[in-house]
């Protein structure tokens, strides 16, 4: 039987594995780094880190995921009774800061999708599930008199496209032409995002809108 503090030593093994590969990954790309260089990185044997992933696939599926269960941590708020466009706005803005925390997810978006088919499936499943959750904002947002009743259909579907074709690729877009300062890459893409909502806002969305920002500027 295991004692508790081998199992803590593994744990503490397997989140030192995951975190020097994301930073690595972020620094060099996911194609240049192999497992024997987060090993390396680390101080540990080859064996000792495919004993707690045996291939780099499962390393990149593990931080995915980890992404995935932040963004969805977000959304669960989305409950019906608390909805807001304040509430819409944060879940935005920290999910383009989880993606920059874990930016060669995006950076290599397209190859990751093609290198391991179990993330390509995953993510077309949950890319629906979002879809139906950030109409059902929209529609709450309508509701409340935030977001103007008379958009087409065919708008409403193109808006949340647009949020999702940049939500997605953003990254790679910033890692050719973005000029500004590092740290303010995720804020400058998110009010980016953000911005494809305003020409659809009534005044009283406007309002809540330029509530939201004064606060965000404060903090």
């Amino acid at each position: 039987m295991k004692s508790a503090s081998q199992d803590n030593t593994k744990n503490n093994t397997k989140e030192t594995i995951l975190e020097t590969a994301r930073v690595l990954f972020n620094q060099h790309g996911v194609e240049s780094i192999t497992v024997r260089h987060i090993a390396q990185e680390i101080g540990i044997s080859h064996g000792n880190l495919c004993y707690h992933f045996p291939r780099k696939e499962n390393i990149i599926f593990t931080l995915y995921r980890r992404v995935v269960e932040g963004m969805s941590a977000q959304v669960a708020l989305w409950k019906p009774e608390d909805l807001s466009l304040a509430l819409i706005l944060t879940a935005l803005h920290q999910s383009y800061a989880l993606q920059y925390h874990y930016k060669f997810l995006m950076v290599d978006f397209v190859n990751i999708m093609r290198r391991i088919p179990e993330i390509r499936e995953d993510f077309r499943q949950i890319f629906t599930v979002r879809k139906e959750q950030f109409a059902f904002a929209l529609v709450m947002m309508q509701h409340q008199g935030v977001l103007r009743k008379d958009i087409p259909p065919k708008q409403l579907e193109y808006l949340l496209l647009q949020n999702y074709l940049l939500g997605d690729f953003w990254m790679s877009e910033s890692e050719i032409l973005y000029d500004g300062e590092e740290q303010h890459k995720p804020r400058f893409y998110a009010d980016i995002a953000a911005g494809l909502m305003f020409p659809y806002l009534t005044a009283k969305g406007r309002k809540e809108y330029a509530r939201f920002y004064e606060e965000l500027d404060k903090g």
